[in-house]
């Protein structure tokens, strides 16, 4: 396949704003139909980004659009259903993040995903940012030796650009859609974590409904590590920030992207290095680039359904632990 052909399902602000403009962009891509409920809002899209073909019906879309794979960008509740129909019709698939609302809902797409011959992922475009990718080197190369944890601050003023209600069960959760990021990285970097044990609290309780806008995560790993995850949805500016602890030294992110870009901070016993690390200012292009190189090549994306997956079974231990007040096992089993 020397093109791979888009349908792009959503035109809400994420699809405007960086989706659609990174499969226009991005090397062998074409944008060639957009799908939304709303005509018009489609065809403004579609207009905008060059798409010849406007939808209004999901199913019409992929029968007719000759797209060769589907992008879902479509509120997170519509997520596993939309995946399931995309790859049914013989579509590869790309779908945003938060995957679903639950691991079991998750589990049944990487199922379907594993009993086809499309290619799969699930948006997490900070594992394709300069920073992730130099830290996941300095690891491999042993470069503050044995990880053994670390914490993540993830300050931000509320957020909610589609108005939609704000409830959990619609997968509106700060820890869900916010925390997806962090609890995807964590895994990838310490592995699958044994348990978890959580705490949060709601300011503004009659506009956030039963969703968090304070939360502290701690996460334990089999080998005892730990990792400390803090949300704070109340803050007047943004901060992110990031530090791994190793045996030997411990790296930093003093700003991490999206809303800062590099640099990645190595501090051992010789001394301190600092290392810029400059993603592009669309972060969701480098992600499609190489889904779209792996789609091509017959390799996996970067990011996966599985790693995905995995991060729903860890945010539903966090949300059991928050209801039930005590520490939860992460019920992960490798799928069959």
């Amino acid at each position: 396949m020397d093109t791979v052909n888009w349908l792009l399902v959503g035109a809400g602000d994420i699809a405007g704003r960086r989706v659609g403009p990174a499969l226009t962009e991005v090397e062998h891509s074409r944008l060639v139909a957009v799908c939304d409920l709303d005509g018009e809002r489609a065809q403004a899209l579609a207009e905008k980004l060059g798409a010849e073909k406007v939808y209004t019906d999901y199913a019409t879309a992929l029968w007719q659009s000759g797209a060769d794979a589907v992008y879902i960008a479509t509120p997170q509740s519509t997520h596993i259903e939309l995946s399931l129909q995309a790859l049914a019709a013989g579509k590869h698939l790309l779908c945003e993040k938060p995957l679903g609302l639950g691991g079991a809902e998750c589990m049944r797409l990487l199922q379907a995903a594993r009993l086809s011959d499309r290619t799969t992922s699930c948006s997490n475009y900070r594992r394709l940012s300069e920073q992730y990718k130099l830290t996941e080197a300095m690891l491999r190369r042993g470069e503050i030796g044995k990880l053994t944890g670390g914490w993540i601050l993830y300050s931000t003023p509320f957020y909610n650009p589609g108005k939609a209600p704000i409830s959990r069960a619609l997968g509106m959760s700060r820890i869900k859609e916010l925390g997806f990021y962090l609890i995807d990285i964590v895994h990838n970097f310490l592995g699958m974590p044994s348990s978890v044990v959580a705490l949060a609290g709601t300011i503004h309780q009659a506009v956030m409904n039963d969703v968090e806008e304070l939360a502290t995560v701690v996460l334990k790993f089999p080998g005892g590590e730990l990792c400390t995850i803090m949300f704070d949805c109340t803050a007047p500016g943004t901060r992110h920030e990031l530090e791994l602890f190793g045996t030997e030294g411990r790296i930093q992110w003093p700003q991490w992207p999206p809303h800062g870009n590099g640099p990645v901070v190595k501090i051992t016993p010789r001394g301190t290095e600092e290392v810029p690390a400059e993603t592009d200012s669309n972060w969701h292009l480098p992600m499609v680039q190489d889904y779209v190189d792996a789609l091509r090549s017959g390799r996996e994306p970067v990011c996966t359904l599985e790693s995905a997956t995995k991060t729903e079974f860890i945010t539903d231990a966090i949300f059991r632990s928050l209801d039930g007040g005590r520490v939860e096992p992460v019920l992960w089993e490798e799928p069959a």
